[in-house]
């Protein structure tokens, strides 16, 4: 009974980075929420707005469920088994229910929701990687390690290119394997010559592009991702490929440094309410808006680097980590593309953008993080509590 007392008193006493990690991310969620509205509201009502909010109160509730069971252990026992079915969601894609969108194939028709797989492929490969990296650390030096590593990641990633079309999801999945490699395979030269020779590659395409331009008339005939590409590099030549592209930045120029006011829109920003949203955000709060909200990732980043560092085992700590390098890329590139810094991909902005999938893959893995936390602070109250009872 004094052990338990003297625990408990301990327990309050602690740093909890999950505390911290709860609040930013719901605030991050709710002002998504605000943008959905804005952007939705006139011609859909709450329809976009009520889907938005169960989704987020479903991922809330999977933070409070991951305070109170240990998650990791279960994903570690059922990490093939989520990665197949991972897998096999993606082969779906190409049968009956697989729901087209935009020219691609990128949901599955389910009862209540459209299921994108991919944002379980993400998930399924991080709780893979880690599992894999720490049952066999001994071998985290071996090159052929690192390359059987790399192919957790490449099968899905391909599965996504070719299915489904989507580039910028089968990067971002490339970006957790190499991100997670990199920091726990002993491989450093391997990774950075691989590194290296893919900025070549990708350098030497955009050059090829560039010396055999396509005629604007007949942008049409050539692959969407040329047609992206060139309107990224001459936009004013190419001004109906890079039409979405010219208004977000027009939209954020207009918004000024404090924003045209909270409910006002004075541009026609196209996807305003899923891939496109920040652009939303800082026409109508400015670019001090936008810091702020980048400003929250960065703590939210940070929260969740800290719950890695402090984790009860290797596991865990690639587990975590490997959340941080997905969600840190996602924000990277979403805020690149709305920037005009990188080619027009459709990749959401997490936490905020539209869609049940994504909402609830994100709070899937900040459940996953409340739980290391948890763990890892219990951990730390039981030895303290043990030490100073002797």
């Amino acid at each position: 009974m004094k052990m338990n007392r003297k625990l408990k008193k301990i327990s309050a006493e602690i740093y909890k980075p999950y505390y911290n990690m709860f609040f930013i991310s719901i605030c991050i969620a709710v002002l998504g929420i605000l943008m959905i509205t804005s952007a939705t509201y006139t011609e859909s009502g709450l329809f976009y707005v009520s889907r938005q909010v169960i989704f987020v109160l479903i991922g809330i509730m999977f933070m409070i469920v991951g305070a109170h069971i240990d998650i990791a252990k279960g994903l570690y026992k059922l990490s093939k088994f989520l990665y197949v079915t991972a897998i096999m969601l993606l082969i779906l894609l190409v049968t009956p229910l697989g729901v087209s969108s935009h020219g691609a194939t990128r949901w599955l028709r389910v009862p209540f929701i459209q299921l994108q797989p991919v944002e379980i492929a993400k998930l399924a490969v991080i709780v893979l990687l880690a599992a894999f990296i720490y049952k066999k650390n001994r071998y985290s030096k071996s090159i052929k390690f690192t390359i059987y590593c790399w192919i957790v990641g490449i099968i899905p990633a391909l599965l996504t290119l070719k299915v489904s079309s989507d580039l910028s999801s089968a990067l971002v999945i490339m970006a957790i394997t190499f991100g997670l490699t990199f920091i726990f395979n002993r491989t450093k030269k391997m990774h950075i010559v691989v590194l290296l020779t893919a900025v070549g590659l990708i350098a030497g395409y955009i050059l090829h592009i560039k010396s055999n331009l396509p005629d604007p008339a007949h942008i049409d005939y050539y692959s969407y991702r040329i047609a992206r590409i060139v309107a990224w590099l001459y936009p004013d030549r190419y001004s109906d490929a890079a039409y979405q592209s010219q208004t977000a930045l027009y939209s954020i120029g207009s918004g000024g440094f404090w924003g045209v006011g909270l409910g006002r829109m004075y541009v026609n920003i196209p996807e305003g309410q899923t891939d496109f949203i920040f652009v939303l955000l800082t026409h109508q709060l400015g670019i001090f808006g936008g810091i702020c909200l980048i400003l929250c990732y960065v703590y939210l980043l940070f929260q969740i680097l800290k719950i890695a560092l402090n984790a009860c085992s290797l596991y865990e700590t690639i587990l975590v980590i490997g959340i941080l390098v997905h969600i840190a890329t996602q924000v990277v590139v979403n805020m690149g593309v709305c920037t005009s810094l990188l080619p027009n991909t459709g990749l959401p902005l997490v936490l905020i953008s539209y869609g049940g999938s994504s909402i609830l893959t994100s709070f899937a893995e900040l459940a996953i993080c409340v739980s290391v936390s948890k763990k890892s602070v219990v951990k730390v109250s039981k030895k303290i509590a043990k030490e100073e009872l002797g």
